[in-house]
This record gives C-alpha cells, sequence and structure tokens, in this order.
C-alpha cells in the first residue's frame, strides 16, 4: 500500500454522517462525543462567550497544545514505532490504540488509552444524555470536558481491569460540578483554572488507515489554520533573531542579507518534505515518528539525542541573554556584580519555574512571544526616536558591504540560520490541525511573516551599530545613551520576561527524559518510602537541569556564538538534512530523478556548511 489516508469520521451512535460533497480531508473533522453540536452563532451565545473555530478560547487551547508538544518533544521509549500509540494487550507491534491526556483533549505518550473512552458506547451516550444533563450551564464548554472526564471514570472503574499502563489520573466526577463553579482558594485551584481556560470545548475521533492498512480510532484535530499560524510563528520567532544584526555584519550586505532570505526559504521547502513525507502514514504525528518509519529505532533514538543537545544550547542562551541585558543596565566589575554572577542570581530566579505545571507554564510562554515582538518594535521606536550615530535609524553608522575575513562568513552561517529552527515541532502542528491538507498554505504566511521580522530586526540593528553591533543588539541599546529614559527599564524587563517564560518550558522535555530514564514517577501502589525517594529525586532532577544551563553559560559566555552552534550544528540536522532524507524515505516511489538529485543537492550542501559553520564557531 503506498500510502495512507483518512477513512471516515468515527461510525458511532454519536457521530453524524459525513457530507459527501466535502474535501475528502475533510473527513479529519467529526462530531462531539456526545452528538451535541457546538453553536457557532454569536447571537446564541451568552455575553462574553465567543464561540466558534477561532474563539480566543479555542486560540488559548490550541496554543496550550502547541505548547505541550514543545515540552514532550524527546521521545525516550525509542523502540515504540509510534509516540502515540500502544498495541492491545498480549499484542506486539501493531498500531492498536492511541493514548491522549483526557484534561488536554490530546495525543499524550503518558495517556489513557482512547478505546477507553468509545467502548461500552450506548450506556454511554445514556449517561451523557440523561445524568449529567442536569448539571450543564448555557455555557457548555468547561463542562463538557467534565462529561468527559466523568465518564471516562466511570469507564475505568468499570473496567478497570483492562489497565491502561502508565495513564494520566483522572480527577473529580459528576458531584464536583458545584465545587468546580467555585473553586477553593489554592495552588491547585489556581492549576485548574489554568487548565480549563486553555482546554478544548469539544473532543472529536476519527478513523485512519496506516501505511500497513491497519484502521484505527484517533483524537481528531482541532486547531483551525489561523491559529496554526500563531502557534509555528511563536516556535519560529525566538532570541536567535537578537543575533542577526550581528550575524549580518560578519557576512556584510551583499552575503548577508540573501544569505538570511535564502536559509528561510530552504527551510520552508524542508518543511514541505516533512509534510509530504508525513501523508504517506496517517499514524505519523512526531518528528520521532518520521525517523522510526524512516530508519527505525537507531533514527529514534538520535533524534532524542540531537533534541536534547538543541534544548540545551537554548537554556544556555537564555541565560546568556538574560545575565548580559541586566548587567548592562545595573552591573559593574568594580561592585562585583559581574555577568557571571548574574547567572549564578538566575539559577534561583529561573529554578522555581520548573515546578510549575504546565498549564501555568503555557501562559507564561504567551509572554515570552509577545515580549519578543515587543523588543523588535522597540528598536525599531528606539531608533527613531535618537537623532544621531551611534543607534539612530535618522543617522546611520558605516556598514560593510563584504565579510571582514573568511571566519566572520564562516561564523555568519550558523548565525543566519538559527531563527528558522521550527521543525521538530511542525508535525505535531500539522496533525493538531483540523484541515492537515492546509498546513502547506500555513506554511507559506508562516514563513512570510517570520522572514519579515527576522530582515527588519537585522537590517534595523546593523543600519543602527553598523560594526559597533555586540553579541545581541539589546545589550547594544542598553549600553548606548541618548534614548528616552523609559526605554532602558522597559527594554530590560522585556529581555527578563523572555527567559523566565522559555527556560522552563526547555527544561521540560530534559527533565521528563530524566524523570523517565532514572524511573521517578510514582504509580499507584508505591509504597510510602519509595513515593518520598522518588519525589526526592525529580527535585534534584529539575534543580540539577538549571544548573547545567547556567554552568555551560560560564563556559560559553558569548551569545552570538552560542546561537551560532545552534545553527550550524542543530538547525542544519534537524531543519533540512533529516527532512531530506525522510522524504527520501519515505516517498520514494512517488519522487522524480530531478526531484531527488535536487534533495541530495541541498543535504550535502547544508551538510557541509554546518559542519564547517560548527567548526569555525570552535576555532575562532
Amino acid at each position: 500500500m503506498q500510502g495512507s489516508r483518512v477513512i471516515s469520521p468515527v461510525d458511532l451512535p454519536f457521530s453524524r454522517t459525513q457530507n459527501p460533497t466535502q474535501h475528502p480531508e475533510q473527513a479529519m473533522e467529526s462530531e462531539p462525543l456526545n452528538g451535541r453540536r457546538q453553536s457557532h452563532t454569536f447571537l446564541d451565545t451568552p455575553i462574553g462567550s465567543f464561540k466558534g473555530p477561532n474563539s480566543l478560547h479555542n486560540f488559548a487551547s490550541s496554543f496550550t497544545r502547541a505548547q505541550n508538544f514543545v515540552a514532550s518533544k524527546i521521545d525516550n521509549d525509542i523502540h515504540k514505532k509510534r509516540s502515540f500509540f500502544v498495541s492491545s494487550p498480549g499484542e506486539h507491534g501493531d498500531l492498536d490504540d492511541e493514548t491522549y491526556d483526557p484534561e488536554l483533549m490530546m495525543p499524550s505518550r503518558r495517556g489513557e488509552r482512547l478505546s477507553t473512552v468509545i467502548q461500552d458506547l450506548p450506556l454511554r451516550n445514556q449517561s451523557f444524555l440523561s445524568g449529567y444533563e442536569s448539571a450543564l450551564s448555557p455555557n457548555n464548554e468547561v463542562f463538557y470536558q467534565d462529561e468527559i472526564l466523568s465518564a471516562l471514570n466511570t469507564t475505568r472503574t468499570r473496567h478497570s481491569s483492562l489497565g491502561t499502563g502508565a495513564g494520566i489520573p483522572i480527577h473529580g466526577d459528576a458531584s464536583d460540578t458545584a465545587r468546580k463553579l467555585m473553586p477553593s482558594r489554592s495552588f491547585a485551584s489556581l492549576r485548574s483554572s489554568f487548565s480549563v481556560a486553555t482546554t478544548a470545548s469539544h473532543f472529536n475521533l476519527k478513523k485512519i488507515e496506516d501505511r500497513d492498512g491497519n484502521v484505527v480510532t484517533v483524537v481528531a484535530g482541532q486547531s483551525t489554520a489561523p491559529q496554526t499560524i500563531f502557534n509555528s510563528i511563536n516556535v519560529l520567532i525566538g532570541v536567535g533573531l537578537l543575533a542577526l544584526p550581528v550575524g549580518i555584519l560578519k557576512a556584510g550586505w551583499v552575503i548577508g542579507v540573501p544569505l538570511l532570505a535564502l536559509c528561510g526559504a530552504l527551510t520552508y521547502w524542508s518543511a514541505t518534505l516533512l509534510s509530504r513525507a508525513m501523508d504517506t502514514d496517517a499514524t505519523i504525528m512526531t518528528y520521532a515518528d518520521l525517523g522510526f518509519a524512516s530508519y527505525g529505532y537507531m533514527a529514534k533514538l538520535l533524534i532524542s539525542v540531537i533534541f536534547s543537545v538543541d534544548l540545551i544550547g537554548a537554556g544556555v542562551a537564555l541565560i546568556v541573554l538574560l545575565s548580559d541585558s541586566v548587567y548592562a543596565l545595573v552591573g559593574s566589575d568594580e561592585t562585583g556584580w559581574t555577568t557571571t554572577r548574574f547567572k549564578l542570581v538566575s539559577f534561583f530566579v529561573l529554578t522555581p519555574f520548573t515546578f510549575l505545571p504546565l498549564s501555568v507554564l503555557s501562559v507564561f510562554s504567551l509572554f515570552g512571544i509577545m515580549a519578543t515582538i515587543s523588543i523588535t518594535l522597540l528598536v525599531l521606536a528606539c531608533g527613531l526616536l535618537k537623532p544621531t550615530a551611534p543607534g539612530s535609524l535618522v543617522s546611520i553608522m558605516p556598514t560593510n558591504m563584504w565579510p571582514q575575513s573568511i571566519p566572520d562568513l564562516l561564523l555568519a552561517i550558523g548565525i543566519l540560520m538559527a531563527p528558522f529552527g521550527g521543525h521538530a515541532i511542525f508535525p505535531n502542528l500539522k496533525s493538531d490541525m483540523r484541515h492537515p491538507y492546509r498546513f502547506t498554505e500555513t506554511l507559506k504566511k508562516t514563513y512570510s511573516i517570520t522572514l519579515v521580522t527576522d530582515l527588519s530586526m537585522g537590517i534595523i540593528g546593523f543600519l543602527m551599530f553598523g560594526s559597533r553591533c555586540s553579541n545581541e543588539i539589546t545589550n547594544n541599546l542598553l549600553t548606548t545613551a541618548g534614548y528616552p529614559s523609559w526605554c532602558y527599564p522597559v527594554l530590560s524587563g522585556l529581555i527578563c520576561l523572555i527567559p523566565l517564560a522559555k527556560t522552563p518550558l526547555n527544561a521540560k522535555p530534559i527533565i521528563s527524559t530524566l524523570d523517565s530514564l532514572l524511573s521517578l514517577h510514582a504509580f499507584e501502589g508505591t509504597p510510602a518510602f519509595l513515593g518520598a525517594l522518588k519525589s526526592v529525586g525529580r527535585v534534584f532532577v529539575r534543580v540539577g537541569v538549571n544548573a547545567l544551563f547556567v554552568g555551560l553559560a560560564i563556559l560559553f559566555p558569548e551569545f552570538d556564538r552560542v546561537i551560532g552552534i545552534l545553527g550550524a550544528s542543530i538547525c542544519f540536522l534537524v531543519c533540512v538534512i533529516l527532512p531530506g532524507l525522510f522524504y527520501l524515505k519515505l516517498c520514494r516511489d512517488t519522487t522524480s530523478a530531478s526531484e531527488r538529485l535536487a534533495v541530495w543537492a541541498a543535504i550535502v550542501v547544508c551538510a557541509i556548511a554546518g559542519v564547517v559553520g560548527t567548526w569555525a564557531v570552535f576555532v575562532f
């Protein structure tokens, strides 16, 4: 069988028949679990309750799922064929059942088996239509999730002999409804509030067929195209753009700007290759799945190692950015407040955030993307407000057309490639879409916005400071006099917000991997003493990961070099080389000779550029 396809919406008592005039891929959508169609009419909803696919609530839900994908992108079970599937008891190798998070209503590696929801359907529907109907408020969005959790609890109690492995514990039942209306003032209540505010309001299922002809039921994607664009931009636009002015400085106008645009175009093209490779098997939902489908468990192991290095590097870059910015504002070598001391202080500031639940961290992550965009606008404003050089767009600094040396050009390669490293999450974002066939369309808009933002930051920063461009553009602004007094604390605050928002999320996958490898997860029935030891172990893991970030930030104190390493060694590999290899393997029967030649040429050129760029960072 050449590829895979979506069979139909799940043919269940609560599912309606698909319109035969729909696009075939629109079968990705099916009805809510209990058969109630959500109203999309503004006048039918209470004041302040905005519904529809692109409502603020659904945007928040989609964003939360995207942050969960980021926080769980390392799959440490390298022998597992697909990240979100398990086999039935007694079976081996076949994809039988999807695992999902019933609180966030999304696929999850450590989740519940989906069969616990779709078994015993007549009794389930009766409970939905009668037992829980009286508990509903006029706005069903919150309580619909509670109904699913309650029904799942009922089923788990009734079928506890089946077992669910290392599933996610489900809390609450129908009698909790009144308590959920007025939660107690506690951290658990706050966590629940965040979870409810960012959880999908409905739960759809679909049937898919994999490459081998197996038909399985899975959670249907829920994100719309605008939501996917927003999530993709959030993945792509990060702190790497702060080093773009120095990247263009090292490469010069003639090479730097075209090279930055070429990196954007190349990574867009490779993202489309990822999408086409995913279309060969509908059960492929993650980057690790692509690796396993292409080259087996060794590829999956390599991907886990690469992602771990990438996350460590990103954490180091954030620590360096935070310490450099605070030092530029209030630090002084004479008083002892050096960048190293600020890095040590950042350890104590950032470590508590790694203990927060992901539902809370996802909200902080939203502040991170807002801060990054605000910094871009603030750099432009500062350039227009200052009438004299340096640091002005009214009176620009002298710039260079060509690289000043070959080492500078080689160092620029990784810096200019770094802002486009989002491919690790793209498969998850596509599988989470209501209409996955529109993913390539969303990529065009995503990369257009990202490239315009990156070019703007690089060009504006280079014009403002010329040869004085430092490791990050924000450091230039904080150390240059002549801007309005309010610019300095605002800029410093925005910079500090980014590490606070993103460092805990970067640490999450590493922490989860270490927890799993060290068997630190506590399950039901674990002895109290052993459970306490595991709790202590989890604390040490979280503290240790942050200590690793800080220690490496002290050893590698230059922001542009850290970004250069990530761009040259990781981005070329994850964003071009591996996607090309996956595509050649999975789509080998449908590609032309000229297309294969083009892909191989890109792989070879990027491999050379990656090796040379990484070598230059360590040598020069």
